[in-house]
């Protein structure tokens, strides 16, 4: 665009301000509003912002030119459209019209069932669904469902790759059960009927200790990287750390990720022998290049509400340990992968299940604001809640490695889906995944890792976090300082 995009924003900030710019006749519709937000954020924070023609800054030869761009389509399909090769390099960015919902997915509250599951594939096309974990009291948990449940109807129709997502999305559901035996699915004659309501997950799942002579072995389900629940998880590793842990199996099997902060300050609990050393480092895109950064190992962390508000300090609980064991599978992604890729310059590092998903970027929020460089939802334009969570940056260790774009590979590999006929609950010695990671630390095969006979024809699918827009983010936290 000819036209000094700087100005153009400060043009229109100033005459959105001012009734003497436009008279109510002749403001710009509110779609052509939004989509000029659209553009112009992304034209500044977009990590390909370069590889996008759409997206340069001189795209455009004329203001009539730019203005008819952004009005030939919905604000939708503009996003989508400005994105670089989505589906294959970027398959993480996303927009939301609500930015009000999007703020509450950010604190773990969603409408939900209640519990987290995962899909198989089976006989071409037909699908059956397992339960992963239950969210304590919510409509999951009341309903009797636990860990290991298989369900394959809903609402009376089979599920199947066609209706899945339909079926998957209602507001209420009934669920058909079934079993595995000798490799064969079996349909119950058992329904759970379940109403999703406003469900807050706490994502410290579960911690244990288990002994085996002078070793304590600590244990910690962790599902999400919550800044509001940073307390929850300093407490855990608190109440470990009391026990005299001697090792530590981090279960991020569920986890997606989140925030980068609390991912910093979580290696900083395991070690808290690095501190101010180099824990990760953020590259934004030229333009936005003043904010590429480093988060180092640090011994203080903060705390924060559900509106993610900052509203206390604490001292870390830290293990000083030198070696870690995480587990993971086809569903951990983003700041848990940069937990094993970060760590490994400094500890040994084993990773025991599946392939990780393969997300070395993350995003921030962006709102119809350009006196904030569009990163702060107070005075954002009053019209609309529309909003972005575009991919922003790109991560890498403190040897200036990236995490591996196609997911980090498990030293050991294990599936639980090979364990489905009879699926312990976590923490449960025999759980196939813990099992392992337990063998590998005590040196014993009194561990039952052996798979169930006749599963093999079952294929993952998806779970209930691939299908959440929030489910695989990573992120920096709401009202971080922007270096202009």
């Amino acid at each position: 665009m000819k036209t000094n995009l700087s100005i153009l924003v400060l043009i229109f900030s100033i005459c959105f301000g001012l009734t003497s710019c436009n008279s109510d006749d002749d403001k710009p519709a509110p779609s052509i509003s939004v989509n000029d937000f659209v553009w112009k954020s992304m034209n500044l924070w977009y990590y390909w912002q370069e590889n996008v023609p759409n997206l340069a800054d001189d795209a455009f030869q004329t203001d009539e030119a730019y203005q008819q761009f952004i009005s030939s389509q919905s604000t939708d399909n503009l996003f989508f459209n400005l994105l670089y090769n989505y589906g294959t390099v970027d398959r993480f960015s996303w927009i939301v019209e609500n930015y009000q919902e999007l703020d509450q997915q950010f604190a773990g509250i969603n409408k939900s069932f209640g519990m987290k599951y995962g899909l198989v594939l089976y006989d071409n096309q037909q699908i059956f669904g397992y339960v992963q974990y239950v969210i304590p009291n919510s409509p999951a948990d009341l309903a009797g469902l636990k860990r290991g449940d298989i369900f394959n109807r809903i609402n009376g129709s089979q599920i199947n790759t066609s209706n899945y997502i339909d079926l998957l999305n209602n507001e209420q559901a009934t669920f058909g059960m079934a079993y595995l035996e000798n490799g064969q699915l079996h349909p119950l004659n058992i329904e759970v009927q379940l109403n999703k309501i406003e469900v807050q997950e706490n994502p410290v799942y579960l911690t244990k200790v288990f002994e085996y002579g002078s070793q304590k072995v600590g244990y910690l389900v962790y599902n999400n990287f919550r800044a509001n629940f940073n307390v929850e998880l300093n407490n855990a590793i608190g109440e470990l750390k009391n026990q005299g842990i001697t090792d530590l199996i981090l279960d991020l099997r569920y986890n997606g990720g989140g925030s980068v902060q609390t991912a910093t300050y979580l290696a900083s609990m395991i070690t808290g022998q690095f501190e101010d050393q180099s824990f990760t480092k953020l590259f934004f895109n030229s333009k936005a290049s003043n904010n590429n950064s480093t988060y180092n190992f640090v011994k203080q962390g903060k705390s924060f509400d559900n509106d993610l508000n900052q509203n206390g300090e604490f001292l870390l609980n830290q293990l000083q340990l030198n070696r870690l064991y995480i587990i993971t599978s086809t569903s951990t992604a983003s700041a848990s992968e940069m937990i094993i890729s970060c760590l490994k310059p400094y500890i040994s590092v084993q990773v025991i299940g599946g392939k990780t998903v393969g997300k070395t970027v993350g995003s921030i929020t962006l709102y119809d604001n350009p006196n904030s460089y569009y990163t702060n939802s107070d005075g954002a334009n009053p019209t609309h809640t529309w909003a972005l969570q575009p991919i922003v940056f790109e991560y890498k260790n403190s040897l200036d490695q990236p995490s591996p774009y196609s997911g980090i590979e498990p030293d050991q590999s294990i599936s639980e889906i090979q364990y489905l006929e009879d699926l312990p609950e976590l923490g449960n010695v025999e759980e196939p995944l813990l099992a392992q990671t337990l063998s590998q630390i005590v040196s014993s095969s009194a561990f039952r890792t052996q798979p169930s006979i006749g599963l093999s024809q079952f294929k993952w699918f998806k779970d209930s976090k691939n299908l959440e827009k929030f489910g695989q983010e990573m992120y920096l936290d709401k009202g971080f300082e922007i270096n202009p």
